[in-house]
């Protein structure tokens, strides 16, 4: 087969209809059992599948991809199969459709010789487009046409950072402030309902814990005691959790994960609350994924004091132990405090406990709150999957709520809102009751991110505990099936800036290791796929630089790895002696005696040319991307009035410089232009300065900046280099290794 030299980058639109009907074929090929088997369609690049329909006995399938593209292929591969063989298929070379030329029709399929089977046809049409739009032609961040829920214009968000902002942040940022204890006013206030979808929920958990809140009372109440409260007055409370498999009431055991389904089940038996756990129903690997959307709906007072509205939170963080935290992430200082003496945490360190001392795992995570028609598509989110795992008359009739509440058309719940909120999601019929016809399954999210990196222009600053993708251009490990692009765009999208010698800034803030023990199986090999993952990108750049001839540029001076860490001398405040100590030499003794320890991110954010931005529960990997793995929920916003109009900065600029104050404790001017090479070095500098203060021998306090390099050496050619690096107080090597694990679980 030729081997292609260009890459085939854009979207490949197919739609196929029909095929020839069994019944139509001669009856010598119908003895055949296979050909009245139903049949399916597949389209491949070359070798590689990326699309199939479901199977059909009437063959009509009537099915719509769009096919993201960044490989290098010479076919396109489309095939008629059934259960027992390959009926039939087509082979179109690429530089057919690479023309942009449509092609369409009924067409005879071939056998894998090249003999055409004339009363064996398929109808399908295809399309490629190229990846860059047309400003002319095209809006920045169009809405997506594949999903089930389109783009809401008149809604309102807001946006926070963690759990929790501690009062002497900054007022000058105009950002959601209390996640936490705005959750508490919402569930407080409702009248009607209060529907949560969770990956985990701790019934014990304390929402608000700030001695100076406005809500007093609230302080030392658990979710599960305020949820049983607002169920015993009436209100529909409907829990919808993840049933981890592996965690089994009878035995107290609480799983794998900890994810404390079996406990909040039974918190809630025998009360008013409706808890239901929901298995991830997967054909072949039904205990490996999960549910992990993680969304909060009720009914609210309008901020307009009219009639009352839905409201929607949606993000990264649980109602469970750990996450509360506030820009500070201490290590040692709140140990004794009400923040946390009732939730240490710490996931990272073997037999870490508070009578051992800390520090304790800092949290840092991002989230939001709708309202508007996208509050109700988030609202029909959560009955879709209650309809199709639990019991639909169990849910408030929609009927009864427009009574109470604006309906989804009339908008008047959000008259002056002015941004535009599309729901995305990662999902198929095994999880939820309805899709559009023309879908099989849902991946929308996917789709999202990789258009919003083709239509960026300045930069794009992302956030995510987990970040792989496009092992097919991996040097290594090129089958593990972690196909989904999003690396692979931000790193084409730099090229493409530098063969146009265009300024562009890419900044990717990951936790230093996964969760868990850094030198167990699990983290490594996900510290594996991450190092590929950098490899290939910096490859693409620092290729991309020497074509150009761009003397004396870097490829870190276009894409950065950071991750953010604390290191705190003992000081005033810090009261907490603990009875026992960890045993010597450990890991948790060398952290505890250099007084540092990572802050574990956990955001899902992508946020583009400071107008778009993309915050859910999905993160940058096969499992959150991949319709049949884990279920996600993603919304995509902006606000049209600031779009491309120069420095007439809105919401998303406001929140991307409040992250960075927080990672930073700086505001600078060059900041405000995160594509300048000047402040991509700025950054860089930060980062790198800081880890040598979180990672040297000298005990320094970093003083609040959280921001450090990710350990990393690249060179000038785009080389990521392998210097043995480890993780400082452990043995944990930076660049992890290949294990005996399944790649499905772990990519």
């Amino acid at each position: 087969m030729e081997t292609p030299t260009e890459l085939l980058h854009g979207t490949l639109h197919v739609f196929i209809f029909d095929a020839t009907s069994p019944s139509s074929l001669s009856i010598c090929s119908c003895i055949f059992e296979d050909q009245l088997e139903p049949a399916r369609v597949t389209i491949k690049l070359d070798r590689t599948k990326v699309a199939e329909t479901s199977h059909d006995a009437a063959r009509e399938w009537n099915v719509c991809f769009h096919i993201l593209c960044a490989q290098r292929a010479a076919f396109i591969r489309i095939s008629l199969k059934t259960k027992s063989r390959t009926l039939g298929r087509l082979m179109i070379p690429v530089s057919e459709i690479t023309t942009g030329t449509p092609i369409s029709g009924l067409f005879p399929l071939q056998t894998d010789r090249g003999k055409t089977i004339p009363k064996l046809k398929l109808r399908f049409s295809l399309h490629f487009k190229y990846p860059y739009r047309n400003p002319l032609k095209e809006p920045k961040f169009p809405a997506l046409s594949l999903t089930t829920f389109p783009q809401r214009s008149n809604c309102n968000l807001r946006l926070y950072q963690d759990a929790h902002t501690s009062h002497d942040f900054p007022s000058t940022y105009k950002v959601g402030r209390n996640l936490w204890e705005d959750v508490y006013k919402a569930i407080d206030e409702a009248r009607l309902l209060i529907y949560i979808t969770g990956w985990s929920l701790n019934p014990k958990t304390v929402l608000v814990r700030d001695l100076k809140t406005s809500i007093p009372d609230a302080i030392g109440v658990s979710i599960g005691e305020l949820l049983k409260r607002k169920a015993q007055k009436g209100v529909a409370v409907r829990v919808m959790l993840w049933n981890d498999e592996t965690s089994l009431a009878i035995l107290r055991n609480s799983g794998v994960m900890h994810t404390h389904d079996e406990e909040a089940y039974s918190f809630f038996q025998g009360t008013e609350v409706v808890c239901r756990l929901c298995t991830r129903d997967h054909a072949e690997a039904p205990a490996l994924f999960a549910h992990h959307q993680k969304t909060i709906t009720v009914d609210a007072g309008a901020s307009s004091g009219e009639r009352r509205e839905i409201v929607s939170f949606v993000g990264g963080l649980d109602l469970c132990d750990g996450r509360y935290d506030d820009q500070h992430h201490y290590l040692f200082k709140t140990l004794d405090s009400i923040e946390h003496v009732d939730d240490f945490y710490q996931s990272c360190i073997a037999d870490a406990k508070l009578q051992k001392g800390g520090p304790r795992e800092p949290w840092h995570d991002v989230h939001a709150r709708v309202t508007g028609p996208a509050a109700w598509d988030i609202l029909a989110n959560f009955e879709q999957r209650w309809s199709k795992q639990c019991d639909p008359s169990l849910l408030l009739d929609k009927g009864n709520l427009s009574n109470e509440l604006p309906t989804l058309d009339d908008g008047t719940s959000s008259k002056t809102g002015d941004w535009k909120v599309q729901v995305f999601r990662s999902i198929d019929r095994a999880s939820v009751s309805f899709l559009p016809e023309n879908l099989h399954a849902e991946c929308s999210i996917h789709e999202a991110y990789v258009q919003a990196i083709r239509h960026a222009e300045r930069f794009i600053y992302v956030e995510n505990q987990y970040f792989m993708g496009g092992c097919h251009l991996w040097e290594s490990d090129t089958d593990c099936g972690c196909k989904n692009l999003i690396p692979v765009e931000i790193a084409l999208k730099i090229a493409s800036k530098i063969r146009n010698n265009e300024r562009f800034g890419a900044y990717i803030v990951v936790p230093l290791w996964p969760e868990g023990h850094p030198e167990g199986e699990v983290v490594q090999e996900i510290l594996h796929w991450s190092r590929l993952t950098m490899e290939m990108m910096y490859k693409i750049i620092g290729q991309a630089i020497m074509d150009a001839g761009n003397e004396g540029l870097h490829p870190k001076d276009y894409l950065n790895f950071f991750c953010l860490a604390n290191r705190e001398l003992e000081g005033e405040g810090e009261n907490y002696m603990p009875p026992s100590s960890p045993s010597p030499f450990s890991d948790y003794w060398n952290s505890q005696k250099n007084r540092r320890f990572m802050i574990y991110v956990h955001s899902k954010l992508m946020i583009v040319d400071d107008e778009y931005v993309l915050i859910g529960s999905a993160n940058v990997n096969q499992r959150s991307m991949d319709f049949q793995r884990d279920t996600e929920i993603v919304i995509g916003c902006h606000q049209p009035k600031h779009i491309g109009h120069g420095k007439n900065y809105g919401g998303v600029h406001e929140f991307r410089m409040s992250l960075w104050w927080e990672h930073t404790k700086r505001t600078e001017e060059e900041f405000v232009e995160p594509q300048s090479l000047e402040c991509v070095r700025q950054m860089r500098e930060i980062g790198d300065r800081m880890w040598s203060v979180f990672s040297g021998e000298a005990m320094e306090d970093m003083g609040g900046v959280h921001l450090v390099s990710y350990p990393i050496t690249v060179s000038e050619d785009g080389r990521v280099e392998d210097d043995g690096r480890t993780f400082p107080d452990t043995t944990a090597h930076v660049k992890g290794r290949r294990t005996f694990l399944p790649p499905i679980l772990t990519t």
